[in-house]
């Protein structure tokens, strides 16, 4: 562009010319009119000036592959860089000396480093984007199938051996690395040349981001990294694909029909709620129809609560046979991948933003591919408009009436019993859910993939005004203290609280800590402690098999030895004490948000009591490879 405008004002070339060679650059013709316009008064240096300042959307770029790499990254917006490092990888690292706008976050296992960059994306909306080791990548893979199942946008890239060496069984080197990926991603390459690393990066990036999300894998030959090339670079607005689709009206208006109609509708939900923003929607809709309506299913966990969990329309888990409101003649899946279980005689109504996942395993009476947040707007919209306010009115306050005895009801039974074992010791799972919900700030962003949590959860508050959720459908562990932290990252302003297991932490080990403690980010980790995989016992033993038969529990307990984990903590630099009677919650909890307001991450090591079968032992298959021995050395 300064070329051009520098051509100008020298007199060799027109005006036309220049409009016309600024809009090929991407400019739009009023700009460059505007550009144009302005020129003729300016003085010497006015050609850098105008250049310098004015927006170029498309531009050609000249430098290494790592150059050409970080530069899409940059013309993208991206914030962030995710990262263990290699050898191969150091043009990326090189070019990122000059580039202060991408922050680098550094992991120490490649697992972490995913789930840094996952939690980072599911609170901001915005494409993770991680460079990890190219013999790290299985360690990377175990908690992309998180991102995977979960549709979150992630671009991971590893940097591989030269493509001359490929093939020839070197140490780090397995045979195409992005084959691996395959199953968990929705897209994976080799890149072929240094040419074209920066479109490739862009096909990623789009990928990934388009609906529905998910992890894309590029693997980055070392000599494309190293190798120099001249390049476009496209800023996101050449390159995103929003995909905000409006669902079919006559679609809308049979939907709004049927809702109408029926004597018993029931509304499941689903993450793509969350994905397409919209959770004013939701209620709306919910508040219209006086509908009761349904989230978790089958003891799986979804990522997020789109829907308030103390409204009065919120009756808990979705199941085939639904205690309350008893069989709908009517379900309305909203976005809910597991959602779709109409009992026979239920009209089945489903809208989801993936084509591949509607009615793949249920027949479907209604099926829509949209945005959830515009279907849900005009299916309102729709049905306002079949009838009349005051039948619609009637119809909602009864059903809404209904719904919140129910919903009070087992609220104040599961709160009753809650009370009931508030003081026993180890510390129940029970006064722990009142103990958070009494303490933590209703904007604290709440971050898990504790199995044993859901008794805590059904005692708090999400949703709407209160605490945002984030958790995973899998449960893969190892990602909730790793996730805490970059959800931290995307909010920086709220409160961040990531509740784990004591099997999470030792899969993940404690080296999220350690980014928690370098970055300085204020993140409350708690770990439950129960010296067991104490929910995996119980669904093993509740087949009544040998173990269970024999009153050995041959592969969940985890006690002997028994790990202190504030004392790993503060090993990696982070503050943190243990916490084993009830009644040292209210102040280690007062002690961890002094930790937080001061800037600072804190851990709570908190034994809770081990429930369900087999519980009380603490029996594991004895062995001791010391006895082997024939002498000692």
């Amino acid at each position: 562009m300064k070329q051009l405008i520098k051509d100008y004002l020298d007199h060799g070339i027109s005006r036309r010319q220049l409009v016309s060679g600024l809009s090929a650059l991407g400019m739009s013709g009023v700009a460059a009119k505007a550009v144009a316009q302005n020129l003729s008064p300016l003085g010497p240096g006015a050609a850098e000036a105008v250049a310098a300042a004015a927006p170029v959307a498309i531009r050609d770029v000249e430098g290494n592959g790592g150059a050409l790499f970080v530069a899409q990254l940059k013309a993208a917006g991206v914030e962030y860089l995710f990262f263990n490092p290699s050898t191969g990888d150091h043009p990326i690292f090189d070019a990122l000396v000059d580039v202060p706008e991408i922050h680098l976050i550094k992991g120490i296992q490649e697992g972490a480093v995913i789930a840094m960059a996952d939690g980072y994306a599911r609170a901001s909306g915005r494409t993770g984007v991680v460079v990890v080791a190219n013999i790290g990548l299985p360690n990377a893979m175990t908690q992309m199938v998180n991102s995977y199942k979960d549709q979150i946008p992630l671009l991971v890239a590893v940097a591989s051996v030269d493509q001359d060496a490929l093939g020839r069984d070197q140490l780090q080197e397995p045979d195409h690395p992005e084959l691996m990926t395959e199953p968990i991603t929705k897209w994976f390459w080799q890149m072929q040349s240094t040419a074209a690393v920066a479109e490739t990066t862009r096909r990623a990036l789009k990928f990934a981001a388009t609906p529905p999300c998910g992890p894309v894998f590029l693997s980055l030959p070392t000599n494309t990294l190293e190798q120099r090339a001249k390049a476009q670079v496209w800023e996101r607005s050449k390159f995103d694909v929003p995909m905000r689709i409006r669902p079919d009206k006559d679609d809308i208006e049979k939907a709004a029909r049927m809702l109408i109609e029926a004597k018993n509708p029931l509304i499941s939900i689903g993450d793509d709620i969350t994905s397409c923003r919209g959770e004013k929607e939701l209620v709306e809709l919910a508040e219209l129809l006086g509908a009761p309506v349904a989230g978790l299913t089958g003891g799986l966990g979804y990522w997020s609560k789109p829907f308030p969990t103390r409204h009065p329309l919120y009756v808990g888990a979705l199941l085939r046979t639904m205690r309350y409101p008893g069989k709908p003649d009517v379900l309305l899946n909203l976005g809910n991948r597991f959602g779709e279980i109409a009992s026979p005689g239920t009209r089945l109504i489903s809208i989801r933003l993936d084509p591949t996942g509607l009615a793949r395993g249920a027949p479907v009476d209604v099926a829509m591919v949209a945005d959830l947040r515009l279907a849900m707007a005009d299916l309102s919209d729709a049905i306002r408009s079949m009838a009349a306010a005051s039948r619609l009115k009637a119809i909602a306050d009864e059903r809404t009436a209904r719904a919140a005895a129910y919903s009070k009801q087992m609220h104040d039974e599961r709160e009753a019993l809650a009370r009931a074992l508030a003081d026993s010791t180890p510390v129940s799972l029970e006064r722990l859910g009142l103990e958070l919900e009494a303490n933590l700030d209703r904007d604290t962003c709440y971050v898990t993939d504790a199995d044993s949590g859901k008794t805590m959860d059904a005692l708090m508050s999400f949703g709407g005004d209160d605490k945002p959720y984030f958790s995973t459908s899998p449960n893969v562990l190892g990602w909730g203290m790793a996730a805490g932290f970059g959800v931290k990252l995307a909010r920086p302003d709220v409160p961040v609280v990531s509740v784990v297991g004591d099997g999470s932490f030792c899969f993940s080990g404690p080296q999220p800590l350690w980014s928690m403690a370098r970055y300085k980010a204020p993140v409350t980790v708690i770990v439950l402690n129960n010296h067991s995989y104490n929910n995996e016992r119980n669904r093993i033993w509740n087949g009544a098999g040998r173990q269970f038969e024999a009153a050995r529990d041959m592969t969940c307990y985890l006690g002997d030895p028994d790990v202190d984990y504030a004392k790993a903590a503060g090993a990696f630099g982070v503050e943190g004490e243990t916490v084993k009677q009830p009644d040292g919650l209210r102040d280690a909890f007062a002690r961890a948000k002094s930790a937080m307001v001061e800037g600072r991450p804190y851990l709570l090591d908190i034994h809770i009591k081990r429930e369900g079968l087999g519980a009380v032992s603490e029996w594991y298959p004895p062995y001791s490879v010391a006895d082997l021995r024939t002498r000692k050395v």
